[in-house]
């Protein structure tokens, strides 16, 4: 059982470091604001997934950009199903 949750570990280990890779190499192409990235830019220039990219991101090891000052981590994507009541239009009903 162990050697099994070993071998977990250094195949997670191995990822996050590719997908933290993946995220330096990603940063120059990304648009920068006031030295300021956002987290859902990052998001759809790498596709990775939400949760992994919010750990590597919140990592000291990560390497930024000259240009970067901070990386704004709160998502401005809605997340999670919509309202109940739905917008557009509203029907009359048919009066006889």
């Amino acid at each position: 059982m162990n050697e099994q949750n070993e071998e977990r570990n250094v195949t997670d280990d191995a990822l996050l470091a590719s997908y933290k890779v993946a995220v330096e190499r990603a940063l120059p192409r990304i648009p920068v604001k006031n030295g300021v990235v956002d987290i859902d830019s990052i998001w759809v220039e790498t596709s990775i997934p939400f949760d992994i990219l919010e750990s590597i991101l919140r990592r000291e090891d990560l390497t930024l950009p000259p240009n970067v000052e901070r990386i704004h981590l709160k998502s401005r994507a809605s997340q999670g199903e919509p309202s109940g009541t739905p917008r557009g239009r509203k029907r009359r009903e048919v009066r006889n």
